[in-house]
């Protein structure tokens, strides 16, 4: 076949394109952005002032701030040296919190006083030197001054190590920007809970030779995540998919119409060419040139973000078939109206019909997912005995229903609420906890007071008001069993504090009569107050006018008791586990060996029970150090009775032995696997949940010998599970049985069950049963209705997601994975977009071919 005649209606096709005007000034306006663009950079320096955004709990920093204002203990105390130098407005709007007026004090208000403390201090550092050569006044003066900051107060409180480092450091030996780092790391270990860890380093944005003047100072791993997931892929979405796309339909529109032209058609028809293959040829001159516009944005882009931001990523340049695959789209359907109309202008009118309608629908499908599904979706499991209960993303508590096979809500699901509720956990087989926080899913303060939700089975699992809970309480945690005399207690999680209460007090504030232990006469049923850390002081333990503020700072209550040790401080976001022992297995009481690991920050640590475990006072006996992680994964962690798998979010896979918290392996996940959230199985065995939707068994296999090979990987996958889009699962454990249970909720409310036997080197993964509740009517609609409509359009508005995922080389991303909680995954739809494109396309283009060939021009 002589493909000459082809590749000359191509290059006439791309020629008539060169020749347009549009075509020069698109690419006039390409090269004057990259030229505006070009001069953008960054640099790297300490990360040094707080920005509002670095706040993850604005209430507890309020609160405390204001205890330090006006509770007298604390004059002297970090807290109150710097509450009593913050400016004289923001002074006033403390000392009336303090008083129990509601005064509102934004973010950036706090932050702001907060960076002036920074300023001052390291004015004082680097001149005070100077100031003792002149005269003993100026220092007479900075102590009148009353500096907030006092290396003694300061032993008191939990530092990190590169502040105790920094702290052993003169002044004179440090840059400017780490004595400002320092004084940062001072106002932090002051207000334990209230910021969200932090990298060291911060890019900061240039341009030329000047810092931006805006409060743009993240990580680099967050830049870098930043500028692949968002910044590119929006630019090619609006600025390629978009602009360039409507450019590029104006110029090919009069292509086919002037084709069809009585001279210039019989002339091409004279040649050896079919009239198919000539119509292709037209197609693919006309993306010619818009491939031509793309590659200069694209690769200019990319030149830009190599040598300017110092992000090398070749993916980048996948925008260029993406973007080019899109205008595809659209000119296929500007092709046939020039085939049948011969106008430009009905050619330019059906592509952005086309546009319109891909618009329209996709805004009905957002509604749709927004509002009927994404509610609907669970995100939490527990089972009490034979029923299971499960929280969902709209706020709402179901229980399923096993004879009708449909969940039946206990508290309505809402679309778009800004409820949260707790993911519940029961602490026996008739009764289950939960809490919801009004206003809660992104401030975990909330509005309102907390209290715990009991649902009883005798009671119809209908939700009862219990405790009241610590403030900003975000996970609950069961520990021990709960037998017919309330034994066993449940600890509370907040931002900055675990707090425990024994069940016995829980089942009593629902009415229920509980045995006392016989063999603790003492006890009663504040939770054993006598035996109380110190840091663990009810709130009636001080003045009225300060329990306020300590309950604002998710303090202790009269019914719940902190157990955190004074050399611990919570920083977010943190992960607890609690080790399964062989006594829990075997249905012994598991008091006497209750731990709880805490993957806090870089640093994972044990505690234990100092003495009685209901005397509530816990010490930490083992730390571990792993590095800091800045990557927008979520931090990970499990433990059974053996091994201990965690994961600071930096795709780094960590074994440690639970006996001592010794590190065996530190590598890459197997199989590439992005964790989000990560459950024990057996001694040896762990359930991943990745971000893709998918899960796998991995079994801890210790190295022999020094062989290489990916069979030598202390982490195996030994199954998978065989569904996909999981949201949450949940381990149960059979006392007398070596096989475990996993419960897993799929495809927005699907449960599927399996049987795991722990025994075999490749563990046995059995189905038990899968239960698909009955849909509601617009859940049908959505399923039949909308989806038929996404089949019969193109999917161009997901390109955009394509485009990220190519570029980030992710196939997924956390939204909000700071709390307790995973956070909420949006998923890349890479392939399924391209698919839906590619058969619109093919569709088109053959319908185009068969027209033109059997009509009479």
């Amino acid at each position: 076949m002589n493909w000459r005649p082809y590749f000359a209606v191509v290059w006439d096709s791309f020629h008539a394109a060169m020749a347009s005007r549009v075509l020069w000034a698109a690419m006039l306006a390409i090269w004057i952005l990259l030229a505006m663009l070009a001069p953008i950079g960054v640099r790297e320096d300490y990360t040094t002032t707080f920005r509002f955004f670095d706040v993850y709990n604005g209430t507890r920093m309020k609160a405390m701030l204001a205890q330090g204002m006006v509770d007298p203990d604390q004059k002297d105390a970090p807290l109150g040296r710097i509450a009593a130098a913050m400016p004289e407005e923001l002074s006033r709007k403390l000392q009336r919190v303090g008083e129990g007026d509601e005064v509102r004090i934004p973010l950036p208000m706090l932050t702001d006083a907060l960076n002036e403390l920074i300023d001052q201090d390291f004015k004082l550092a680097t001149n005070a030197p100077d100031a003792d050569e002149e005269s003993g006044e100026t220092s007479e003066k900075a102590s009148d001054s009353r500096h907030w900051y006092d290396a003694q107060a300061w032993q008191e409180t939990v530092r990190l190590r590169e502040l105790r480092e920094l702290d052993e450091k003169p002044a004179e030996e440090l840059a400017d920007s780490l004595i400002r780092r320092r004084a940062r790391l001072r106002i932090e270990a002051a207000l334990p809970g209230v910021f969200e860890a932090r990298s060291a380093r911060s890019v900061l944005l240039t341009y030329g030779t000047l810092d931006f003047p805006t409060g743009f100072e993240i990580d680099r791993t967050q830049f870098e995540s930043l500028f692949n997931q968002f910044v590119i892929p929006t630019l090619v979405h609006w600025l390629l998919g978009f602009v360039l796309v409507f450019l590029g339909v104006l110029v090919t529109a009069s292509m086919i119409p002037d084709m069809l032209q009585t001279g210039s058609l019989h002339l091409l028809l004279s040649k050896p060419v079919s009239r198919p293959a000539l119509l292709l040829a037209k197609f693919v001159g006309g993306c010619a040139f818009v491939f031509l516009c793309v590659a200069q944005l694209v690769i200019g882009l990319y030149l830009i973000a190599g040598m300017r931001l110092e992000i090398w990523n070749p993916r980048i340049l996948w925008c260029i078939p993406v973007a080019v695959f899109l205008f595809a789209v659209f000119f296929s359907v500007s092709v046939p109206a020039g085939l049948k109309w011969r106008s430009p202008i009905i050619s330019i009118a059906a592509a952005g019909a086309l546009a319109a309608i891909c618009l329209v629908f996709s805004i009905i499908a957002g509604v749709f997912d927004t509002r009927i599904v994404q509610p609907e979706r669970i995100s939490g499991l527990v089972r009490a005995g034979d029923d299971l209960i499960s929280v969902t993303n709209g706020g709402g508590l179901n229980r399923m229903d096993e004879d009708q096979q449909q969940w039946v809500p206990v508290i309505e699901s809402k679309a778009m609420s800004n409820d949260r509720v707790l993911r519940p956990v029961a602490i026996d087989d008739d009764h289950v906890l939960t809490a919801r926080i009004r206003n809660g899913k992104f401030n975990p303060f909330g509005s309102g007071s907390l209290d715990l939700i009991v649902l009883a089975r005798d009671n119809d699992w209908k939700p009862q008001p219990g405790l009241r809970l610590p403030t900003a309480t975000e996970r609950l945690i069961p520990i021990g069993l709960t037998d017919k005399s309330g034994s066993g207690q449940t600890l509370a999680v907040n931002t900055a504090d675990l707090l425990i209460t024994q069940n016995r007090d829980i089942l009593s504030s629902i009415g229920k009569q509980v045995k006392e232990e016989s063999d603790d006469p003492d006890s009663d049923s504040d939770g054993g107050a006598d035996g109380r850390s110190p840091r663990g002081q009810s709130a009636d333990s001080i003045g009225a006018w300060l329990s306020t503020l300590v309950t604002m700072q998710g303090g202790a209550t009269e019914e719940f008791v902190s157990i955190l040790p004074r050399n611990v401080a919570l920083s977010p976001p943190i992960r607890l586990a609690v080790p399964l022992d062989a006594a829990d297995l075997n249905g012994e009481s598991a008091s006497e060996s209750t731990r709880l690991l805490i993957l806090n920050g870089s640093q994972l640590q044990q505690l234990v029970p100092d003495g009685d475990p209901t005397e509530n006072v816990w010490q930490r006996d083992l730390t571990a150090d792993l590095p800091r992680s800045d990557t927008p994964l979520p931090p990970v962690l499990a433990a059974s009775n053996r091994y201990v798998v965690a994961s600071t979010g930096d795709e780094v896979a960590r074994v440690f032995t639970t006996k001592d918290l010794s590190e065996i392996f530190a590598g890459d996940w197997p199989d590439d696997i992005a964790p989000l959230s990560l459950h024990a199985v057996a001694e040896d065995l762990f359930l991943v949940v990745t971000t893709e939707g998918s899960g796998h068994l991995l079994r801890v296999v210790e190295k022999q010998g020094d062989e290489p090979g990916s069979e030598n990987h202390p982490l195996q996958v030994v199954a998978t599970l065989p569904v996909d889009e999981i949201e949450t699962a949940m381990v149960e454990f059979t006392p007398d049985s070596s096989v475990v249970q996993l419960v897993v909720a799929h495809d927005v409310d699907r449960v599927s069950e399996f049987h795991v036997s722990s025994q075999a080197d490749t563990a046995d993964l059995s189905v038990v049963r899968s239960i698909e509740p009955k849909r509601s009517f617009w859940r049908r609609v959505d399923r039949y209705g909308i989806g038929l409509l996404e089949l019969l359009t193109p999917q161009v508005l997901a390109l955009g997601d394509t485009t990220a995922g190519m570029v980030s080389g992710k196939k997924a991303f956390i939204v909000g994975g700071g709390d307790m909680e995973a956070g909420e995954v949006v998923r890349y739809g890479i392939a399924t977009p391209i698919i839906s494109c590619g058969v619109f396309i093919a569709v088109m283009l053959t319908l185009s071919c068969v027209y033109f060939a059997r009509s009479d021009f």
